[in-house]
């Protein structure tokens, strides 16, 4: 008999696999995740994926560099 494997983590709004939208938040997000459903729906009717459409999804999943730092401070020895 066949393992039943667990399902993968979905967005809620989307229904894309949270691990490609990791990092991104509100309507960027949205973009995301409607590129990704355009590129899909293309590679799986054997369909070329066009360079603008994977671009545009790296441009989405990028962050613009700005990072939260901690407050603590770590001590030297």
């Amino acid at each position: 008999m066949a393992r039943k494997r667990k399902s993968v983590p979905k967005d809620k709004k989307s229904r894309v696999p949270k691990k490609y939208l990791s990092g991104t938040k509100g309507s960027k997000r949205a973009k995301l995740a409607s590129v990704i459903k355009r590129i899909s729906a293309l590679y799986k009717a054997g369909k070329t994926v066009p360079r603008s459409l994977i671009k545009q999804r790296i441009a989405l999943g990028k962050s613009n560099g700005k990072k939260k730092r901690s407050k603590t401070k770590k001590s030297r020895r």
